[in-house]
């Protein structure tokens, strides 16, 4: 079903470049670059649903347990990434209609104490990802060797996904400390 919608969507769009060319109405490069980044994003999204299914056929083929657990984290992270593909496409449609969300910001908003309470979560959250990142290290290297080194790969996921998780926390920290008061705008009476 929502491959046909998507299909829908957009032959609709190829309609519309067709009349406006047609017509002689001008494409804005804002539009342009936002159309070539979703048809990107579109294209990826069909190749990696193709991929899916192939980890999920030959999981399920498989008899050996190791083998469809590992593929079955494969799973789960290609069926995540297909569904924040299909977010960045939706969010691509609406700038490309115009239909921004009204809930939706641009920028990470908190004010007062819930951006202090905030930020400091994410000071403590960052300490714990890399010290987290240090203990698996260690525990990696311990592991090596043991259940055919599984438990080191693992290790080396957990390490990996510790640092996506870094670089998140620090681009929430980044967002939240420029929607701060603004140094140096005081308010000063007008002259």
């Amino acid at each position: 079903m929502v491959r046909g919608a998507r299909s829908k969507a957009i032959k609709a769009i190829a309609n519309y470049w067709a009349e406006d060319a047609m017509w002689g109405v001008p494409e804005s490069p804002e539009f342009s670059s936002i159309q070539r980044l979703m048809n990107e994003f579109q294209s990826h999204a069909s190749h990696e649903e193709q991929w899916l299914t192939s980890y999920q056929a030959i999981a399920e083929e498989a008899s050996d347990p190791l083998i469809r657990f590992l593929l079955g984290m494969i799973i789960t992270d290609e069926q995540r990434h297909h569904e924040l593909t299909s977010k960045m496409i939706t969010k691509l449609k609406d700038e490309l209609a115009w239909t921004r969300a009204e809930g939706l910001a641009r920028r990470v908003y908190a004010k007062g104490e819930t951006r202090k309470q905030l930020l400091s979560s994410i000071e403590q959250f960052l300490e714990a990802e890399r010290k987290g990142i240090q203990e698996y290290e260690a525990m990696k290297k311990a592991s090596q060797g043991l259940y055919r080194d599984v438990f080191a790969l693992l290790y080396t996921t957990m390490i990996h996904d510790s640092h996506k998780h870094i670089g998140i926390l620090e681009f929430l920290r980044q967002k939240l400390i420029e929607s701060g008061p603004s140094r140096g705008k005081r308010n000063h009476p007008s002259k």
